[in-house]
């Protein structure tokens, strides 16, 4: 984070799903289950040496707490059913409860399990916490069309429930802040070229992330972004967050090449990831996936300010031989100096 240069490029591939079978646990009990969940993080970094945790259990936490229907499958990510959306007009956007989180279902369940991770690993590995920014909350109860389209024509409704929800993940980060996270994970996926303009973004969600980033800072953690989108906005998230750390899965639209990210963010913010979870840690074999952590570490790591990572979570029913060959290839190609 400092931007200088340590023994090796960390690296901490982004577990959630994919740790729960090393215990041998079904999705829909980690996901529920704290002491099952920070178990399987444990035994995941046992596995793979993974230099951080990210306490992430999935995206529906936040928006299940406000009372959207959640179906939660054996084997796969639990999801919002947006068959029956919690806000089904524009005036439900300022009807949104007040909820404390650590009284809810399931954010309580997941400040448990940050707190245990904490207390299990905090000294020896980096423990993260997690929140969903306020326009990808409201969008698990809204569903993300209905909520761009919200935002183009009738904006002022939308900021009533952006307010609703800044305020009660303001209250999260301090509940996080309380169990001994060293820093948050916020994800901003509405700030990329795939969803919506720079413009829409900074007027929609800008003024809000900026305050929660402010109460991230005042408590002395260090945030980093998680932007999964395609082509996402550097210039504004930095402008409006100053975060330590950008974890992306896809280049900006002004970097073709990790050379040219390195060139443009490199000194302004330490960049995370950015192995394609689909291409390489699903559908590849152990050396594709050391291949293109070498092309990563050889453009991104040099100087220090680069975690190597998955673009985004890594894939629930891909490979775990490929998160160890992420920390072998971390090992033998992140060795400062970097050839």
């Amino acid at each position: 984070m400092q931007h200088k240069e340590a023994d090796r490029v960390p690296c901490a591939p982004l577990a959630s799903g994919a740790a729960r079978r090393v215990l041998g646990v079904t999705y829909a009990e980690y996901a529920q289950d704290a002491d099952l969940a920070a178990q399987s993080q444990i035994q995941w970094v046992e596995l793979t040496g993974s230099d951080a945790v990210c306490t992430f259990l999935d995206l529906s936490v936040e928006a299940a707490d406000y009372g959207q229907e959640v179906k939660f499958p054996i084997e796969d990510t639990p999801q919002a059913v947006f068959k029956h959306p919690f806000i089904t007009s524009t005036d439900d956007y300022a009807r949104l409860p007040v909820i404390n989180p650590r009284k809810t279902t399931r954010m309580s369940v997941n400040l448990r399990y940050l707190e245990l991770m904490v207390n299990a690993i905090g000294k020896q590995k980096a423990v993260l916490g997690f929140i969903y920014g306020p326009l990808s909350t409201l969008s698990q109860m809204r569903s993300a069309e209905k909520l761009f389209l919200d935002c183009m024509r009738e904006p002022d409704k939308v900021h009533e429930g952006l307010e609703i929800v800044t305020q009660m993940l303001l209250d999260y980060v301090d509940a996080q802040v309380e169990r001994g996270a060293i820093g948050i994970v916020m994800d901003t996926l509405f700030c990329s070229g795939s969803i919506m303009s720079r413009d829409l973004w900074m007027k929609m969600e800008g003024p809000y992330v900026e305050r929660i980033a402010q109460k991230i800072h005042g408590a002395g953690l260090a945030i980093m972004i998680h932007n999964c989108g395609n082509n996402p906005y550097f210039d504004v998230q930095i402008e409006t967050m100053k975060p330590e750390a950008i974890s992306i899965a896809y280049l900006p639209n002004e970097c073709p090449t990790y050379a040219d990210l390195k060139k443009t963010w490199g000194d302004k913010v330490m960049i995370v990831g950015i192995i394609p979870p689909s291409q390489v840690l699903f559908m590849g074999s152990t050396s594709d996936v050391k291949e293109a952590c070498k092309e990563q570490i050889q453009a991104l790591a040099p100087g220090g300010g680069f975690l190597l990572s998955s673009g985004c979570e890594f894939p629930p029913n891909a490979s775990l031989l490929n998160a160890i060959a992420m920390m072998e290839a971390a090992e033998e190609y992140g060795r400062y100096p970097i050839e």
